[in-house]
């Protein structure tokens, strides 16, 4: 549980300064006496390189959050997106109650703009951006 606040504290601070819409629903807590597991490191550059041009992360604009809603999945927020986010977070093992991701997609906008979006148990609970147009 910790190690989700501490995702979703850092999922908030990268959209902390100007302009930002956040939108937040309850998020069931994870059950007592369960271990979050450690975060899924991203892959290496070696990985990366060889890697086809169609897993290249997607960007997103304003127009595609603002049609992004909470209860969504993964899915289809890569629909409306186009594409891939960069994992920044993961707690807990796919299938288990808690299971939580955070995805991030670097905005169409300002320097810096971006989104993330936080599922749990593959729907959609958090989302937020920043510079975004």
């Amino acid at each position: 549980m910790a190690f989700f606040i501490v995702a979703f504290a850092i999922m908030l601070a990268g959209c902390s300064s100007g302009q930002s819409t956040n939108t937040v629903a309850p998020v069931p807590t994870t059950p007592a006496g369960t271990a979050p597991a450690e975060a899924t490191a991203p892959a290496t550059p070696t990985q990366e390189a060889t890697a086809p041009a169609a897993t290249e992360k997607a960007t997103i604009t304003k127009s595609e959050f603002e049609q992004i809603e909470n209860g969504m999945s993964l899915g289809e927020v890569k629909k409306i997106v186009g594409g891939e986010g960069e994992l920044l977070a993961e707690v807990g093992k796919k299938g288990e109650e808690g299971h939580t991701i955070v995805y991030m997609y670097k905005g169409e906008g300002a320097i810096g703009a971006n989104a993330n979006f936080s599922f749990q148990g593959g729907i959609l609970q958090v989302k937020s951006q920043i510079g975004l147009q």
